[in-house]
């Protein structure tokens, strides 16, 4: 409930269905249960795993993630972006996706939605090969699905 009115705002942004939005940030989060937490044990806020890269100018939290290489996942350390708030979360997500040319393929099919998340994955949002198919689960099973005609038998 509490994040849904920022979702909704975020999906407007980049016209797509806002329970994509809260599905890959339930995928991201472990529905809330394992924010990323700042080196003094506050929250990040990071509700979309976006990494603090060389031209991050805010806070970052240091933590162990899994990344796949080759399909094979690997323990190792990452420094992810950290903010104030959810409401801040939200608005570098839109920023981040909107900004970086890697993601104008997904921005541009976002629709039906599951193409957004497949674009986006392909693009390298995330190195988990089975990211998208997640987020469309997710979104199926607790928002009533997202508008993916594409979806067949990937779920």
């Amino acid at each position: 409930q509490t994040l849904l009115p920022l979702a909704e705002k975020a999906g407007k942004e980049l016209g797509i269905d806002p329970t994509l939005i809260l599905s890959q940030a339930a995928l991201e989060t472990g529905w809330g249960q394992h924010m990323i937490r700042k080196p003094n044990g506050e929250n990040s806020f990071n509700l979309f795993g976006i990494k603090a890269n060389h031209g991050w100018q805010g806070d970052v939290a240091s933590v162990k993630t899994l990344e796949y290489h080759n399909g094979v996942p690997k323990p190792q350390s990452a420094n992810f972006r950290s903010y104030a708030s959810y409401e801040e979360s939200f608005n570098d997500y839109v920023g981040f996706i909107k900004g970086q040319s890697r993601y104008q393929g997904a921005l541009e099919t976002a629709q039906p939605s599951g193409h957004y998340v497949r674009e986006l994955q392909r693009a390298g949002y995330a190195t988990d090969p089975n990211y998208a198919n997640k987020i469309l689960n997710i979104a199926e099973r607790h928002f009533n699905g997202a508008d993916d005609s594409s979806r067949g038998d990937q779920g």
